[in-house]
């Protein structure tokens, strides 16, 4: 049986909730399917390493890079993309995950003769910033949902608000549209050593007793980590030994040195332990003991179920949606940023000390259709479908 070749567009393979689910999905596809990635770049940048392009070249795909589509203009930039495509040999079906930049990379695509473009919306689209910036946003998505209507086949996306953020409603019709959940790989946090989490938590210096308040995800501010230092602070103040340990890369340096700095104002920088990119983000969650994610706003919010399939009570702002709630009764949401609420649901939540079966948590994720072997067989149907 020939193999259906798939050209994955994407920005950086770092640990982005996106990127991770494309990666996981690479992992557990069947044989039939051959993957490769365009990976979009800025110039004044240059090309940067991404956290898994070892793996993916590892495992037989090919990686090319090409200057995003304003770095070069669109002209420019559908040659470039024609010229890659001849490269690596024509593939049956483009898979684009660029959100708001997709339209003119579908037009590019079909310029250089691919018969087959799915567009991928991975985030019900907001745009932040001042007046001017969200304007600007704004009306290059209306290009973009105009150019993706016309030249994409086929709009798919992590939920419904996320297709209705990026394409025209008559696109989304039963034959053209999926809803494809970001998915979790629910082995991988079932099969997580006692050994490995214990040498992980020795080396945060902390005893038994010692409560951990984790948080994993990029270091940006709307990720809203200066909150969880107030709550540190409160959580000290209530007598709790408590530190709190966050992993991801710092995409804002400053952000990060304003982490830092509030802690020292609070005197609690010695309870904060910042692990940086990691790789066994599994094991890191096991390490936590409640997770915190005050962020204000969240795509999806795929680090939630990952902490849930971990069994993590999770505190949640409303930047999450309430579709990451894998109904283990372990995710509370919080209206506002009041300090007290909060330490005073963590506290509380701590006297109840209950756990949960991993195998209740396996498959309640795989009953809503968050795991990602799942997942992988619904797309190889949609592909094999389309082809």
């Amino acid at each position: 049986m020939k193999k259906i070749k798939i050209l994955h567009v994407t920005g950086a393979m770092n640990r982005g909730g996106a990127e991770v689910m494309l990666m996981d999905i690479y992992r557990n596809i069947s044989e039939n399917f051959h993957f490769d990635f365009l990976i979009n770049y800025k110039r004044k940048l240059g090309v940067v390493k991404g956290d898994f392009d070892e793996e993916i070249q590892a495992n037989g795909a090919q990686i090319k890079y090409i200057p995003t589509q304003w770095d070069v203009g669109p002209k420019k930039y559908a040659f470039e993309f024609e010229k890659i495509c001849k490269e690596l040999g024509i593939p049956d079906i483009v898979h684009i995950h660029m959100n708001a930049k997709s339209g003119v990379i579908a037009w590019a695509a079909k310029k250089a003769g691919i018969k087959t473009v799915i567009v991928h919306s991975h985030a019900d689209l907001k745009f932040r910033g001042n007046l001017v910036s969200r304007v600007l946003s704004q009306l290059e998505l209306q290009f973009q949902k105009w150019l993706i209507a016309k030249y994409a086949d086929y709009y798919w996306g992590c939920s419904n608000e996320a297709n209705a953020s990026l394409f025209y409603e008559r696109l989304l019709t039963k034959n053209k549209t999926a809803v494809i959940n970001n998915a979790i790989d629910t082995k991988a946090f079932q099969m997580v050593s006692d050994e490995a989490v214990e040498k992980l938590r020795k080396s945060y210096n902390i005893t038994e007793n010692t409560l951990v308040l984790g948080n994993v995800g990029r270091i940006v501010s709307h990720k809203n980590v200066l909150f969880i230092i107030e709550v540190l602070n409160e959580l000290q103040k209530k007598g709790l030994d408590v530190v709190f340990v966050f992993a991801g890369r710092a995409d804002q340096p400053d952000y990060l040195q304003r982490i830092f700095q509030k802690a020292e104002e609070y005197k609690v920088t010695e309870r904060i332990r910042y692990l940086d990119v990691r790789e066994d983000v599994p094991v890191v969650m096991h390490s936590f003991d409640v997770f915190v994610g005050p962020a204000l706003k969240e795509g999806f919010g795929l680090v939630a179920v990952e902490a849930q399939a971990a069994g993590l009570p999770c505190y949640l702002y409303k930047g999450f949606p309430k579709t990451v709630d894998m109904n283990l009764d372990l995710v509370t949401f919080f209206d506002s940023f009041s300090v007290s609420e909060w330490t005073d649901a963590i506290v509380y939540n701590i006297s109840k000390n209950k756990t949960i079966a991993k195998e209740k948590i396996g498959e309640k994720i795989m009953s809503k259709g968050f795991d990602i072997e799942i997942n992988t067989k619904k797309i190889e149907e949609l592909y094999s479908k389309i082809v």
